[in-house]
C-alpha cells in the first residue's frame, strides 16, 4: 500500500476505484459495497484491486453466477441429505449467520454421491445466498453489510475428514479470488485434539487477513456465541432461544405438548449409505462419471495429484457398458528435484491384487519423464489403486481407435486423495 492510498478514505478510493472501470467492467454486481471489498482485499492498492475484480466480474458471467440462486445446483437435495448445515438469522451487526457440522461431515459417504465439482458449485450456491441476506440487511438497516459470521462445530472431527482436504482447498482458492472480505468471523467449536493437524494442513490456504477473524471457542461457548448473535437467532443446541424447530407430538394421553429438537439437526446417514449403488455394483457408484468414446476415437482423463510434496493415492475403477476398450495408465512425474533417489524395495507388499507399488519405477521417477504406469490391454472393467509418495498425475487412456464401427460408453470413477502416513 503506497503513501497514497494508506492517505485516501474509503469514499475517496472507491470513486478512483470508479474512474478506472471501463464499460465492460461496470455491472450491477459491482456496488460501492463490492468495490471496498476488493480494496480492502488488496490493501487499497487500485491495481491490484481492479485486476482482482475484473477477473472476478469474468469468472461471474462465464459461469452465469447471477443466475445460480434461480438456478440451484442440480445435487443439492443430496447435499441437504449428507451435510448438516444452515443459514441461521443473523448476528447483533445484521450479518448473515451460517452453521454447519463439519464434524459430522461423513466425506466418503459425500464423495460417493457428489464430486468435488458438485461441492463446490454448492458452496458458491451457498456464498450468493449469504450474499443476498446481506444485502436485504443492508436495506433494512440502512448501513453497509457484505460479511457473514459462520459457526463450525468439529464435534465427531476424524481422519476420514481427510478425503475432504481437496474440496476444502479449492473453497479456500474461490473464496480469496472471488468473494473477498466476506468472512467477518469465524467460530470454531469443539476442537478436538486433531484439529491442529488439520489446521497445519489448510491454514497455508487461508489469507492472513481471514485468519485473523478466526475464533476457536474451547469453553463456554454459549457465552461467547450470545455477546455476537442475538439470543433468539442462536440455534438452542449452542445456546440460544430459537425454537424454529419446535414438534408437536402427542403424548399417551393424546394431549399435544411441545418438543425441542435441534436448530441444525444430526443427520443419519444410515439410509444413504443403504442406498449407494456402490455396495451392489463396485463400477458403478453415483460418484461414477460417464465418458462416451466415439468409434475410431481415443479419450483421456488427467487426474492430478493432491500434495505436491508428499504425493497422493490415486484410485480407479471402470467399466464399458457394452464390449471392450483399451486401456492404459501413464504417470507424469512432477516437475521438481528430488531429493533423494528413490529407492526400490524388493520386499514391499501391495496391499491388495489391484494395488500397483511406486516402488518399482524408482529410475523412471527419477528421470521425471512420462512412463506406462500399465501397458496398454483391452477389456471391459478394471480397477486399481497407485500410492506414490513422489508427486505425479495420471492420464487415463481409453483408446477406441480399432474400432471403426461401435462406439463406447464407460463409467468410471477416477480419485486422487491424500496420501496416508
Amino acid at each position: 500500500m503506497t503513501a497514497t492510498t494508506m492517505a485516501m478514505s474509503p469514499e475517496e478510493a472507491i470513486k478512483k476505484f470508479k474512474g478506472m472501470l471501463t464499460e465492460e467492467d461496470k455491472d450491477p454486481w459491482g456496488t460501492d459495497s463490492t468495490l471496498l471489498r476488493f480494496l480492502r482485499a488488496r490493501e487499497y492498492d487500485l491495481d491490484a484491486s481492479y485486476k482482482m475484480y475484473t477477473r472476478c466480474l469474468q469468472w461471474r458471467r462465464a459461469n452465469k453466477i447471477d443466475q445460480i440462486l434461480d438456478n440451484p445446483p442440480k445435487k443439492l437435495e443430496y447435499y441437504k441429505k449428507l451435510v448438516s448445515s444452515k443459514i441461521h438469522g443473523f448476528c447483533k451487526e445484521g450479518r448473515p449467520v451460517y452453521v454447519e457440522r463439519v464434524g459430522k461431515i461423513h466425506y466418503p459417504t459425500v464423495l460417493e454421491y457428489l464430486t468435488v465439482d458438485d461441492l463446490i458449485e454448492i458452496h458458491i450456491y451457498h456464498m450468493e445466498s449469504l450474499a443476498k441476506l446481506a444485502r436485504e440487511s443492508s436495506e433494512k438497516l440502512g448501513k453497509d453489510v457484505c460479511q457473514s459470521v459462520q459457526i463450525v462445530d468439529l464435534q465427531g472431527l476424524s481422519m476420514s475428514h481427510r478425503h475432504g482436504l481437496a474440496f476444502i482447498q479449492r473453497c479456500a482458492k474461490v473464496d480469496e479470488q472471488y468473494y473477498p472480505e466476506t468472512m467477518g468471523k469465524l467460530f470454531i467449536l469443539n476442537a478436538p485434539r486433531l484439529f491442529p493437524f488439520f489446521w497445519g494442513i489448510c491454514k497455508a490456504w487461508v489469507h492472513e487477513n481471514t485468519q485473523k477473524k478466526i475464533q476457536v471457542v474451547s469453553s463456554n461457548h454459549e457465552e461467547v456465541l450470545r455477546e455476537a448473535i442475538p439470543a433468539h437467532f442462536l440455534p438452542c443446541e449452542l445456546g440460544g432461544k430459537c425454537n424454529c424447530y419446535v414438534k408437536h407430538v402427542a403424548d399417551k394421553k393424546g394431549s399435544e405438548k411441545k418438543q425441542q429438537q435441534m436448530c441444525v439437526p444430526i443427520l443419519d446417514l444410515s439410509e444413504m449409505k443403504d442406498k449407494l449403488k456402490y455396495r451392489g455394483d463396485a463400477f458403478d457408484s453415483m460418484a461414477h462419471m460417464s465418458l462416451r468414446v466415439a468409434a475410431g476415437s481415443c479419450e483421456e482423463v488427467l487426474v492430478k495429484g493432491i500434495d505436491a510434496e508428499k504425493g497422493s493415492l490415486f484410485t480407479w475403477n471402470f467399466k464399458t457398458l457394452a464390449k471392450n476398450i483399451e486401456f492404459s495408465i501413464t504417470c507424469l512425474p512432477g516437475d521438481i528435484e528430488l531429493t533423494s533417489e528413490p529407492k526400490h524395495n524388493s520386499e514391499a507388499k501391495a496391499k491388495d491384487e489391484h494395488e500397483i507399488l511406486a516402488e518399482k519405477f524408482a529410475a523412471e521417477f527419477k528421470a521425471r519423464k512420462p512412463f506406462a504406469l500399465t501397458e496398454a490391454v483391452k477389456c471391459d472393467k478394471a480397477q486399481g489403486s497407485f500410492r506414490s509418495p513422489i508427486p505425479c498425475d495420471l492420464r487415463f487412456t481409453f483408446d477406441n481407435k480399432y474400432s471403426w464401427m461401435t462406439g463406447k460408453d464407460i463409467r468410471h470413477k477416477l480419485t486422487a486423495t491424500c496420501l496416508e502416513q
